[in-house]
């Protein structure tokens, strides 16, 4: 008979439990929703808007979506005969954090029944994969890409009432696109103060994630306690960094153009809690980094190569889809023999889509005027004009027929459109609302939610009426 021989093994003892690291994570979330509640309520209401419902909005939005989530757990394990308590679900389960992530990603001004459904969205995406441990794509963000894509013109945009008064612009990222991606700091940062205030999170965005020291203090509390993989977050911002920077030496751009891409969109926020998710992230060093790097040229491709404005949220989503796959290739390919080939390709992947978005039509200078009067036909004390201007989709995207009578403008109507939420002007009454103020049209607030559309249909009136009153 063989003797068999024990010899010690490689034990470690640690204090980081799924219960421990899961409640570390809740406690460093709490100082975003307070952050969130004093931005977009008690800031609001101290300079005079809003009330005592929107000061407590984002801890009821936080509340209210965990305890979703959490019912529609247990009901999901009451209907499959699987019976949990709600203890077990909050302890074991932790079925309450994607509920407060989510309230943290949406916007402040998302309806209370949107949020029920995107926070029961979320769970369903958690347990019908076969729940905690299981689940192949970030619960959070697949009920906030449930609410973007469906009920995005219900959301009413991401602007608190006081942003929507002084303001009177989107989110930095719809800016830029809005614009025709002209990158001037004038366009970009000056509509918000600084980038200090992009730093401090004073800048329009999802409820809660738009505060940047936040992130940074969260992501180093968590690496030091071993928390999360900090190769994932480091390897993300870093290529978003490089990309940055290539289009600022090509195009002349100054540094500031890198961390107005580092500090807008959440990106630090998915970079620290969403892309590091255990569950849903690679779990070897070479995957980590390998992941990072895709969602940082995933994410600048969707920023510059799409007419989408963010792409952090659907970035984080399709590694989450391939992480498998990143699994077996960092450990069956990317071995250290390989290293001088993985870095290759990194540079040549991120050489073509920086190639891709310098080739982007990405513009340093503003734009000469875009407005044009197509015709003007005088009949009487009547006047017709057909003009197009720029809009939210770029320019002459908006078509509109202008009608003055006795000297007033008496009649409005689009004759064509690229805007994706038209319908937000006929649904608020917005052209008779401009007829009604044509003589004090700077006094007309735009509309929340279609805020470039409707700030670029009042320009192109305005000119119109001045070239009728030469």
């Amino acid at each position: 008979m063989k003797e068999f021989k024990v010899r010690n093994g490689n034990f470690f003892k640690s204090n980081n439990s799924t219960s421990n690291m899961m409640f570390t994570v809740l406690l460093l979330l709490v100082p975003f929703i307070i952050f969130s509640t004093y931005k977009n309520g008690i800031y609001p209401v101290i300079k005079g808007y809003g009330n005592l419902y929107l000061v407590f909005k984002p801890l009821l939005m936080a509340i209210i979506s965990s305890l979703c989530c959490l019912l529609t757990e247990y009901l999901y394990y009451l209907i499959k005969k699987d019976k949990k308590s709600f203890y077990s679900l909050f302890n074991d389960s932790f079925a309450i954090i994607p509920g407060v992530f989510l309230s943290l990603i949406i916007s402040i001004n998302t309806p209370i029944y949107l949020i029920i459904i995107g926070s029961i969205i979320a769970s369903l995406s958690k347990v019908l994969m076969g729940g905690l441990g299981k689940n192949k794509l970030n619960p959070a963000l697949v009920g906030s890409l449930f609410i973007t894509v469906i009920f995005s013109s219900l959301t009413n945009g991401y602007l608190n009432p006081y942003e929507v008064d002084t303001i009177s612009s989107a989110t930095p990222l719809t800016n830029m696109t809005a614009s025709g991606y002209l990158i001037t700091y004038d366009n970009l940062v000056s509509p918000y103060g600084s980038l200090l205030n992009f730093f401090l999170g004073n800048i329009p965005g999802a409820s809660g994630e738009t505060c940047s020291i936040l992130c940074i203090l969260a992501f180093i509390y968590l690496v030091w306690k071993k928390i999360i993989k900090w190769r994932i977050p480091v390897s993300y911002v870093g290529s978003v960094f490089v990309i940055s920077l290539i289009i600022c030496l090509t195009k002349g751009i100054g540094i500031w153009f890198v961390l107005f891409n580092i500090l807008s969109g959440g990106l630090l926020f998915g970079a620290v809690f969403m892309a590091t998710d255990p569950v849903t992230s690679p779990i070897s060093k070479r995957g980590q980094i390998i992941s990072g790097i895709l969602m940082g040229i995933i994410t600048m491709g969707i920023r510059y190569l799409t007419p989408l404005p963010e792409g952090v949220l659907i970035s984080i989503l399709i590694v989450n889809v391939v992480t498998i796959f990143i699994n077996i290739l960092s450990v069956k390919l990317f071995d250290r023999k390989n290293i001088r080939n993985i870095i290759l390709i990194g540079v040549i992947i991120l050489g073509i889509i920086s190639s891709f978005v310098i080739d982007k039509n990405i513009i340093t200078k503003p734009l000469d005027d875009t407005y044009q009067i197509l015709s003007k036909v005088k009949n009487g004390n009547t006047t017709t004009y057909e003009v197009k201007g720029q809009g939210y989709a770029g320019n002459g995207s908006i078509k509109l027929k202008i009608i003055f009578t006795g000297g007033n403008i008496s009649n409005i109507y689009v004759l064509s459109s690229h805007e994706t939420y038209t319908n937000m002007i006929y649904s608020n009454d917005y052209l008779n609302k401009i007829i009604d103020k044509q003589n004090d049209l700077d006094s007309l607030d735009t509309i929340s939610g279609c805020t470039y559309t409707s700030k670029y249909l009042k320009e192109i009136v305005m000119k119109t009426k001045e070239d009728y009153e030469k």
